[in-house]
């Protein structure tokens, strides 16, 4: 009787520790944009040049910053190196933005109106005072041939609705798209797709009838 006893305890123990779930690892991407309507002065060919990454974001996992210290998700991953994830994002945000006629990734073959370079600063989730927040932050430049163009820091910071990885990623996202307009405005302040709209027209009125 007390072997049967022992026994049944033995398989219910067994049992029990069969229904425990364990935790697996989660790989996550970059939320896409929104595609916009077509801007009626729509020109030129940007090329965006694959960003240069900080050695503090070299990981594969999303960062909790706080203060100077950076502690990453231990099952929350990206699905891919954080460089090429945000370069493809800023390729596909600004192609969405269309304001331009193209844009291309920096091994896409043909000429260029325009090079965006840059580095990745910050793409943190991050402790503040008020709670979670994303922290997104890009050096970029832009250039026209040899001739800077400009050269700025594009920051954004949003608010984290819940503590976790899908939420942190979310707001990582928005920051990411609110960057790309920065930098759509900052080339309209320049007036550098009127000016390239203005030459492509002179260039066809230029072209001999055939």
């Amino acid at each position: 009787m007390r072997t049967t006893t022992i026994g049944w305890t033995s398989l219910l123990a067994l049992a029990a520790c069969g229904s425990v779930e364990v935790p697996t690892e989660q790989f996550y991407r970059l939320q896409l944009p929104e595609v916009a309507v077509a801007d009626p002065l729509r020109a030129g060919t940007l090329r965006v040049c694959d960003l240069q990454l900080g050695t503090a974001l070299d990981s594969d996992r999303l960062l909790l910053q706080d203060g100077v210290r950076l502690e990453p998700r231990p099952l929350a991953r990206w699905v891919a190196p954080l460089d090429r994830l945000v370069t493809d994002a800023l390729v596909l945000g600004l192609s969405r933005a269309r304001v331009c006629d193209l844009v291309k990734g920096s091994a896409d073959a043909g000429a260029e109106t325009w090079t965006l370079h840059g580095r990745l600063v910050d793409f943190v989730e991050a402790r503040a005072e008020h709670g979670l927040e994303a922290r997104v932050r890009l050096e970029l430049w832009l250039q026209q041939g040899d001739r800077l163009v400009f050269q700025d820091e594009f920051v954004r910071v949003e608010p984290i609705e819940a503590w976790d990885p899908d939420a942190a990623v979310a707001a990582l996202s928005r920051g990411l798209h609110h960057v790309v307009e920065d930098v759509v405005a900052k080339m309209r302040e320049r007036d550098l797709f009127a000016a390239a709209h203005a030459a492509r027209g002179r260039a066809n009125y230029a072209e001999p009838p055939r």
